[in-house]
């Protein structure tokens, strides 16, 4: 575990997972990029979270298809709609950590996966068409632009701190299919959607 210490509140932040890349410290709100064995690279200040009822929180344990994690963190996006969150979860037998997304009580476990074939830009996809995704035919769904509103705890990826984003999101072969276009990359994940009993938690 790698104990590192706030620069703006001076606060202790503890890094105990080694796949680590983004924290945001829990008294004040701060968010860091980790960026090697002692030092934080701040990044901006992401908003509180309003709590809201969820199964899970940050830290606590439980299992998905008997399969045990940890919660590491919470990151909040909003559209114009409404919201949604996604929960950072570390594997208790090593593997890295997957992303629970949880939106208007249906909850799908995703899987970050490399872009191996060229993805249509945002401004080219429309909702109810098909477009080849890694070899898989994906049927449109969704599409829209965000942001995200706040985060707390740790997370593997770096989290678009400022600005808003496009995604889109879809079905493919019993799968779901979620692309978001940040700044300056394309990020693929590959989920499978939930049934209640399917994980466990407490």
């Amino acid at each position: 575990m790698q104990q590192l210490t706030c620069a703006n509140c001076g606060g202790p932040i503890e890094i105990d997972n080694q796949f680590i890349r983004t924290v945001t410290c829990k008294f004040c709100g701060s968010s860091y990029l980790v960026r090697g064995s002692d030092n934080l690279d701040p990044t901006g200040k992401s908003a509180s979270l309003a709590d809201y009822p969820s199964r899970l929180s940050v830290g606590m344990r439980g299992a998905v298809r008997g399969r045990g994690f940890r919660v590491l963190g919470r990151v909040r996006y909003s559209y114009d709609d409404g919201f949604w969150e996604e929960w950072q979860v570390a594997w208790d037998d090593g593997a890295p950590p997957d992303w629970l997304e949880e939106d208007e009580g249906y909850w799908t476990l995703y899987k970050r996966e490399r872009v191996k074939s060229e993805i249509p830009a945002y401004d080219q996809v429309r909702v109810g068409s098909k477009i080849n995704i890694n070899n898989r035919s994906v049927f449109i769904t969704e599409k829209r632009r965000a942001r995200m509103i706040g985060s707390e705890g740790q997370f593997s990826s770096v989290l678009p701190l400022k600005g808003d984003f496009g995604y889109i999101q879809g079905a493919a072969d019993g799968l779901a299919a979620s692309v978001n276009y940040w700044e300056d990359e394309i990020e693929l994940s590959v989920g499978d959607e939930l049934e209640p009993q399917d994980f466990t938690v407490g």
